[in-house]
C-alpha cells in the first residue's frame, strides 16, 4: 500500500502559486490522490476523468475549486500537477495554456 512518502508531487508555476494561498487544499488534494491510488475509499473523492485532447489528465474538485493533474507511473509515482483555481476559471486557463 502506497503512503504520502511514496508519491512525488510536481506543480506547475500556477499551481504552486494556487497551494501556497490554499494550503488544506493541497494537503486534501495529496491525500485524494493516494485514496484513488490506493483504491481506498476512491468513493469519496470527487475525480474526473477529463475527455477529448485533454484525457490524459483527471481533476479532483475540491469545494469550488478544482485540480487538473496527470499521474505518471514508474519506480516512483509522480503526480504532475497542472493547474489549480476556481472551478470558474480552471478549464479556460488550461486550455489556453
Amino acid at each position: 500500500m502506497l503512503t504520502i512518502d511514496d508519491l512525488f508531487f510536481k506543480y506547475s508555476q500556477p499551481a504552486r502559486k494556487f497551494f501556497a494561498k490554499h494550503i488544506s487544499v493541497r494537503e486534501e488534494f495529496r491525500f485524494d490522490v493516494l485514496k484513488l491510488l490506493n483504491h481506498d475509499h476512491a468513493e469519496q473523492v470527487n475525480y474526473k476523468r477529463l475527455h477529448g485532447k485533454l484525457k490524459e489528465y483527471s481533476r479532483i474538485a475540491i469545494g469550488s475549486y478544482r485540480i487538473i493533474y496527470k499521474v505518471i507511473n514508474s519506480e516512483i509515482i509522480v503526480v504532475d500537477v497542472v493547474m489549480a483555481g476556481s472551478r470558474g476559471d480552471i478549464y479556460k486557463k488550461f486550455q489556453g495554456r
